[in-house]
């Protein structure tokens, strides 16, 4: 018999005020905006259902760290191949995100990462929803991070594409679902206040167009 797959917690875009709640200062001060937006949301979520270590870590992202990433590209381009810049490498590639929340909140367990344009979040909740069905785990942390730096934009600006801008932080074209951080706590027991159950997470591929993806869910 399979198991059902509920939603137990969700929290998005905890604003920066709130950070002291959620981050030691002197372990994040070398962060990046989009991690402890990232590493903030995810720990509300788990001091709210109480799931301090979850059996997965999942995170999807379209683009991940980009502003990590124009730190370092930039840092090259001005400096020269050897200047030493550590810490945005390692905090520019797309992993970076699931591997900090694991090693924060001291998880082990499985940690993965989906990188498939804006259906990247359906693609790491399909995940962690057959895992959950067929009994080879009983929680998972599924999250969604992207940003849109204000470098990123200027560019997409200076190439005539501003007006592809929703509301300043989506850019359809490229499939950046929007600059948010998104934390969700499933579990294969209900809880006391249970939010959904998760039915199916369908993904279809689209041939010559983008792939499009559904998660179906009954409100409780």
């Amino acid at each position: 018999m399979e198991n059902k797959v509920y939603v137990i917690g969700r929290a998005e875009n905890v604003p920066e005020e709130e950070y002291r709640r959620y981050l030691n200062p002197m372990k994040t001060r070398r962060y990046g905006r989009l991690l402890k937006r990232a590493l903030a949301t995810a720990l509300k979520v788990i001091g709210e259902t109480g799931v301090e270590h979850p059996d997965a870590i999942i995170n999807g992202t379209a683009l991940g760290c980009l502003e990590e990433t124009e730190y370092l590209l930039n840092g090259l381009a001005l400096e020269g191949e050897e200047v030493s810049m550590p810490t945005h490498f390692m905090q520019s590639t797309h992993n970076t995100v699931a591997s900090l929340i694991g090693i924060y909140t001291h998880t082990h367990g499985y940690n993965c990462t989906y990188s498939h344009r804006k259906i990247s979040f359906e693609c790491a909740m399909q995940d962690a929803f057959i895992q959950m069905k067929v009994g080879k785990i009983r929680t998972a942390l599924v999250c969604a991070n992207d940003e849109l730096p204000p470098g990123v934009k200027k560019i997409f600006n200076d190439l005539g594409f501003g007006k592809e801008l929703v509301d300043g932080n989506s850019i359809p074209m490229v499939g950046v679902a929007t600059d948010r951080s998104v934390a969700v706590m499933l579990s294969t027991e209900p809880g006391k206040h249970p939010l959904a159950e998760i039915t199916a997470v369908e993904i279809w591929h689209g041939v010559g167009k983008e792939d499009t993806a559904e998660i179906k869910y009954t409100a409780l």
